[in-house]
């Protein structure tokens, strides 16, 4: 088998929970942005929070700067295992308890990660 990614590469991308628990969408970008939003549909045209990410081996810090989701500025500190299927969250600090809601869920990937299925080049 080939080696795991490392977390930052993996994380790049669209997640979502899947019902019954929910359909809340978060995507994150390579440039350490992420936005949240009621379902992947809304990421662009409604989001419920936007901020940025910082991401050290498996712990992933959230700061939302704008939104309904969590004050500005309030940072939350998460234990997490990404894999091609998706992202475990384990809460380890948060204040926003809308955004602690992900406390132990595995939220499903929505896209591909960045180079997934890419073919070597033929010479």
């Amino acid at each position: 088998m080939p080696p795991k990614r490392p977390n930052t590469e993996l994380i790049v991308g669209e997640f979502a929970r899947k019902p019954p628990v929910g359909t809340t969408a978060m995507r994150f970008t390579a440039d350490g942005a992420v936005t949240v939003a009621h379902d992947q549909g809304e990421l662009d045209k409604k989001p419920l929070g936007q901020g940025t990410f910082t991401l050290e081996g498996e712990k992933l810090t959230l700061t939302y700067t704008s939104g309904e989701m969590c004050e500005a500025g309030a940072a939350g500190v998460y234990n997490v295992v990404i894999s091609r299927v998706g992202i475990r969250f384990k809460k380890v600090e948060d204040a926003c308890e809308r955004r602690a809601k992900m406390d132990g869920e595995t939220w499903y990937r929505l896209t591909p990660p960045p180079g997934a299925g890419a073919q070597p080049k033929k010479e």
